[in-house]
This record gives C-alpha cells, sequence and structure tokens, in this order.
C-alpha cells in the first residue's frame, strides 16, 4: 500500500516518520519537499491520500482532489487531518463514489513518538456515512484507537478540548509576563507558563484559528465560572484519591 500526504508540514512529516517503515510514503507540498510534481500525481500513485495541508488550504486542496478523482474514477481513501471540520466537510462532495471519504483528527501533535494506541476522531461526510468505516478500518491498521462524531459535535467540543485550553495557557502567560511573575512564582506558575509557551510551538495562524473558531466556546467556560466558581470539596467527592495523588505525582514530573 502507497500513502500519499498532501502537505509536509509537521504533521505530515510525522505520519511519514511513523509510517515509512510499514508503507510506501510519498508526499507531495508546494511550499516544501516533494516527491511527485503535482497533486494530481500524488493522486494516482496513491492509495490513500492523507490531506495535512493547514486548516486555510486544507478545503481548496480538498476540492482539486475531487475534480481528479471524477476524472480518474479509481477505487482510493482520501481524508484530511484539519483540527476543525465546519470549513472542510463540504469539500467531499465533489468526489467520486469510487473514493471512500471522510475528515479525520488526530487527539495529538507532532511530538508524538508512535502512532500506536493514539486517539483518532472520524467525522463521516453526510451522506456517505458508510465511507467512514473504510477509514476507521486504516487507522486501526496503522494502530490508532477510533472514536465517531459528526462534524457538528466535533467542533463544538473541540472548542472546549482545544480551544479553551489554549486561551487559558496563552492568557495565563501574558498576565504572568505583564505583571512579571516569573520574580515570585513556584510550581504552579512554571506549570501554566510553561504550557502557554508550549501552545507558542504552533503557528500564530493556527493558533488565531484555532481561539476564532472556539470563541463561543470560550465564552460559555467565562460565563460557567462566573455563575459556578470551581468548589474544590465538590470535586475532590467527584474523584478517587489515588487520582488525585497521581495527578500531583505526574504535575512535577511534567516539570523536571
Amino acid at each position: 500500500m502507497r500513502l500519499g500526504i498532501a502537505g509536509y508540514g509537521r504533521m505530515g512529516r510525522l505520519f511519514k516518520r511513523c509510517l515509512g517503515r510499514r508503507f510506501e510514503v510519498i508526499s507531495y507540498s508546494e511550499h516544501g519537499r516533494s516527491d511527485v510534481e503535482s497533486l494530481e500525481e500524488l493522486y494516482l500513485k496513491s492509495d490513500v491520500v492523507m490531506v495535512a495541508s493547514s486548516l486555510n488550504f486544507t478545503p481548496e486542496r480538498l476540492r482539486k482532489l475531487a475534480e481528479i478523482s471524477r476524472k480518474h474514477c479509481e477505487k482510493k481513501m482520501v481524508f484530511d487531518i484539519a483540527t476543525f471540520k465546519s470549513r472542510v466537510i463540504k469539500a467531499y462532495a465533489g468526489f467520486s463514489e469510487d473514493v471512500r471519504v471522510a475528515s479525520v483528527h488526530p487527539m495529538f501533535g507532532p511530538g508524538a513518538k508512535t502512532l500506536k494506541g493514539k486517539r483518532f476522531i472520524v467525522v463521516p461526510v453526510p451522506g456517505r456515512e458508510g465511507d467512514a468505516n473504510s477509514i476507521a478500518g486504516f487507522i486501526r491498521s496503522i494502530g490508532g484507537e477510533v472514536t465517531f462524531s459528526d462534524w457538528k459535535t466535533h467542533d463544538r467540543i473541540m472548542g472546549f478540548v482545544i480551544g479553551v485550553p489554549y486561551f487559558v495557557g496563552l492568557g495565563y502567560l501574558a498576565l504572568s509576563k505583564e505583571l512579571g511573575l516569573g520574580d515570585f512564582g513556584g510550581t504552579s506558575w512554571a506549570y501554566l507558563e510553561t504550557y502557554g509557551k508550549a501552545v507558542l510551538n504552533d503557528s500564530p495562524d493556527f493558533i488565531r484559528e484555532v481561539l476564532s473558531l472556539s470563541r463561543e466556546q470560550i465564552g460559555a467556560f467565562l460565563d460557567f465560572l462566573r455563575e459556578n466558581p470551581p468548589d474544590p470539596e465538590v470535586l475532590r467527592k467527584e474523584l478517587r484519591r489515588e487520582e488525585i495523588e497521581e495527578a500531583y505525582k505526574r504535575f512535577y514530573r511534567a516539570l523536571e
């Protein structure tokens, strides 16, 4: 089997590194390293095509692949790995019926060492829900664990699990710099500031996209805190003591 990766950013390189010993992996990029000269050549030479472009470029790249698929009518699998799906899901409408399509979200970043055991969310294309099973089968074949979600639910939840943490991390980092908290900070300060700095490893454009697309969830988070200030006693009752103690150990290990 040959895997074609459209886009050669950090996630594209991660998949090529992790899967290069199992499959023949080729890539195409308009701005970086390419093993082929065009997106059409990538499509024709691949059994599975993964679009690993930035969120801004993914819809257009999918539309071009859809045109190519109608011209050649070969059995393929095509999926993207964009973080949010509202802007990409409609781009699958034009694909040939011979092609199995779905949108995929790897729930990990380019710092992952392996794909084995990692969580992937598979988002079916409306009207082509059966195709998602084929894509899920491929994900499982490379060691991934699959969860299914419709695109609206996916984007709403991603606002809370990605957008809100980004907002908190960057917000605290900005506050720390503004007030000079580093002169007084301890382990809790170090943990939060470290997370904020880690978020900046992503590109500014990607961070802005995440925060923009998570605006509703960030607002809901702030409203929740105003109306429901966290009560440590209530939270302690909802967790096992072992969970709390293990979290405390992991907290310190993360800073070592």
